[in-house]
């Protein structure tokens, strides 16, 4: 067969390696603009993972996957394939795993046993499950052993069993016993690869203890009647308790199959996961299920009836979830009848005793007595039960070793296609505007310095934006503190203790009272603490960190990005600006604002001084001068309960204010700065680098419109019912 079809390897082998250059060429491109690129994160990942495609190509092995239940006769369908009966067919699902078939240079076959990595896995699916089952949380998130931790895991099974009465399937936890006792007590014949014979490979999968531990099955046999390059691969079917095993194949049929072969019991037509996950392919990528063969196996078990409505239960299924299949590709027939006398046509039925076992099978096709070598080429090329089979391999055949492949090397190209388009998108627009340049070098001046420009005024907005935000979420608004407030109640008792008696008492005497007016003793005390003064410097204290010193820091900042494009008149107006003297007029309002009533207030503690007592005007001045201070203290106190919330607003307020003061600052002066970057700027690097990127985006772009030119009619040429939606 592959003598027939040299040519058509040698024309694949050339495309793959026109495609691999066609990819090679495109992320060139890519990578040369990439700097240049305004290019989100989703769409830069999208176009950097079909840089796979290179590595998919380059692998010279062609991949067919065997999907269906462990009961639709995956294996032996492969067997007849072979013909050969090599792949003993699992007894059931427990003791499925992946079985790779290749031609090598000897018979022989690979055992591979999972790691640790993969068996601790594993083991928390199986945790998992039952935690679902008993409504538990049975992660090991305290990192106990792994040992005691399973003990306990089956003491909350039994006290879950206790409390409800129900007895949770004992699999999961079986599988879980013999996963923890390999972890924690390795064997060695469960470890790493394990060479047997094809002979052997029945001991793997009827009733062998270790199945649990086998990771996947390598089968190589010398003169393969299939193509260079074929891989065959009998999955495990989806309904497999081996978590890791349905992920296998899972991911192997998105991700690695190049071909897809389903395989179907008559008796239970696309049930259960199966159809689940055809329909899952079919919503993502719909080509996969128009590509696939179907074989419904076993055709010569059901009668008639039966067989009409696995037929019609087939349909029914590809109908409800919109299925597009080639009718073509579907067949009806017997896997082991057609293997049987396939070894009896070519007189190797004697070298496997369990197929001579089944020769009584042949029986339900009509044949009482085992046929000659001669009866069974007959039968193989004309019974009608038996036919189906020939067709499915002949139409298989040609599919792999031409059609599939030129579908494979199609899907890289479309792929490869659409990632030229998003990159074209991102260049025509640049590529555009160079095409209208006039004059290159006035141009490229006069970008060089708006480019600057524009970055240097956005950094300038950035800071100011940044000095305001920082304003307004000043540590929940936090200003004024306790100990600002004993600061002040303390500067108050020192200035009424220093207050000179004497001075007070001749203040008082003025008069026509010889003893005194103390309801006058306000008056001279307020001259002498000066209380708004001293609020008005406490304010400016308080908020020194919270917003002077950050003008002084923003000033510096602003200066900072590029002190040397800032005009002298533009510097004098931003120092101008952020100096303490707006905020020092504002907070001195404010202090103003608080003690608008002092006054009252001053006059209503003058009044209620009259009441002092004391047998000498010394005494009652004294008591004058404690009750003068305690009024004040409690004013004072009462007065600055809602300072914080005064102080947030008259911050925010001026810290919008100079936002916009400062932002209406630099849209007026654009022009003044950028004269000022002109004039400061090294043009000759700046017009270096945007001839640069001008000539690589230009160059890039007419490369990248003849690489798709080239793909497209590459594509036109090899499958133009398919490419027609690529090529619009």
């Amino acid at each position: 067969m592959q003598n027939n079809h040299s040519q058509q390897i040698l024309d694949n082998s050339q495309k793959i390696q026109s495609t691999i250059q066609q990819f090679q060429e495109y992320f060139a491109i890519y990578e040369s603009v990439f700097p240049y690129l305004p290019i989100k994160d989703t769409e830069k990942s999208s176009i950097e993972k079909r840089k796979d495609w290179i590595s998919k190509l380059k692998q010279t092995e062609f991949h067919v996957a065997f999907l269906g239940s462990y009961s639709a006769g995956k294996s032996t369908i492969i067997n007849g394939i072979l013909g050969r009966e090599i792949l003993p067919e699992a007894n059931k699902s427990t003791t499925a795993f992946p079985t790779i078939v290749k031609k090598g240079e000897k018979d022989q076959a690979f055992i591979y046993f999972m790691d640790d990595k993969a068996q601790r896995i594993l083991y928390d699916s199986f945790i998992t499950e039952i935690g679902h089952k008993i409504r538990k949380n049975l992660s090991n998130e305290s990192h106990e052993p792994l040992g005691r931790h399973f003990q306990s895991i089956e003491e909350a099974i039994k006290q879950y069993e206790t409390e409800t009465g129900s007895y949770i399937d004992q699999q999961a936890l079986g599988k879980s016993r013999l996963l923890v006792r390999n972890l924690t007590n390795p064997n060695p014949n469960y470890q790493g690869r394990k060479k047997i014979q094809l002979s052997e490979l029945g001991n793997y999968v009827e009733g062998y203890e270790g199945a649990i531990y086998v990771d996947k099955i390598e089968v190589f046999v010398e003169n393969l009647n299939i193509a260079d390059g074929i891989v065959l691969v009998d999955l495990p079917g989806l309904g497999v308790d081996n978590k890791r095993h349905e992920e296998f194949t899972q991911d192997y049929i998105k991700e690695k199959a190049k071909a897809f072969v389903v395989c179907i019991n008559p008796f239970n037509v696309l049930q259960g996961k199966e159809i689940e996950f055809l329909a899952e392919i079919n919503k993502k990528n719909p080509t996969i299920i128009q590509r696939a063969f179907w074989v419904i196996n076993q055709w010569d078990l059901p009668n008639n009836t039966q067989k009409q409505e696995a037929i019609n239960s087939f349909n029914q299924r590809v109908g409800d979830y919109n299925f597009i299949i080639k009718e073509e590709r579907k067949f009806q027939t017997s896997a082991l009848n057609y293997l049987l006398l396939k070894t009896i046509a070519q007189g190797t039925i004697n070298q496997s005793q369990k197929l001579r076992g089944h020769l009584d099978n042949l029986k339900k096709i009509g044949l009482e007595n085992e046929p000659s070598t001669d009866e069974a080429k007959d039968l193989l090329l004309h019974h009608p039960d038996i036919v189906p089979f020939s067709q499915f391999l002949e139409s298989l055949y040609e599919y792999l070793n031409k059609e599939a492949k030129d579908e494979f090397i199609a899907d890289a190209r479309k792929e490869l296609l659409e990632i030229i388009r998003k990159l074209e998108r991102l260049l025509k627009e640049p590529y555009n505007q160079y095409s209208q340049i006039s004059n290159l070098q006035d141009d490229m001046k006069i970008r060089a310095v708006s480019s600057q420009s524009r970055f240097f005024l956005d950094q300038l907005k950035k800071k100011v934006e940044e000095f305001s935000k920082q304003i307004r979420t000043h540590e929940d608004g936090q200003f004024w503190n306790q100990s600002d407030t004993d600061d002040m109640i303390g500067e108050l008792d020192r200035k009424i203790m220093q207050i000179d008696k004497k001075e007070l008492k001749n203040y008082l005497s003025k008069g026509e009272d010889i003893n005194g007016h103390i309801s006058r003793l306000p008056n001279f005390v307020t001259e002498k603490i000066k209380l708004t003064s001293s609020m008005r410097k406490k304010l400016i204290s308080v908020v020194y960190i919270a917003f002077t010193q950050r003008l002084s820091t923003l000033l510096s900042d602003l200066e900072t990005i590029n002190l040397s494009y800032l005009p002298e008149e533009v510097l004098k107006k931003l120092e101008d600006n952020l100096s303490e003297r707006d905020i020092s007029m504002r907070l001195s309002g404010m202090a103003d604002a608080l003690f608008y009533q002092y006054g009252d207030e001053l006059e209503t503690i003058g009044l209620s001084l009259k009441d002092c007592s004391g047998q000498t005007f010394s005494e009652r001045l004294d008591q004058a001068l404690k009750m003068y201070k305690d009024k004040l203290e409690e004013y004072i106190r009462e007065t600055i309960k809602e300072l914080n919330t005064n102080i947030g607003y008259s911050l925010k307020n001026h810290a919008e204010y100079l936002e916009e003061k400062l932002l209406e600052l630099f849209n007026d002066c654009q022009d003044e700065i950028s004269s000022q970057i002109a004039q400061t700027i090294k043009l000759d690097e700046a017009i270096a680098a945007e001839v640069t990127k001008q000539t690589t985006i230009t160059n890039s772009y007419e490369k990248l419109i003849t690489l798709q030119s080239s793909i497209k009619s590459s594509l036109e040429t090899q499958i133009p019912v398919e490419v027609e939606q690529f090529t619009r």
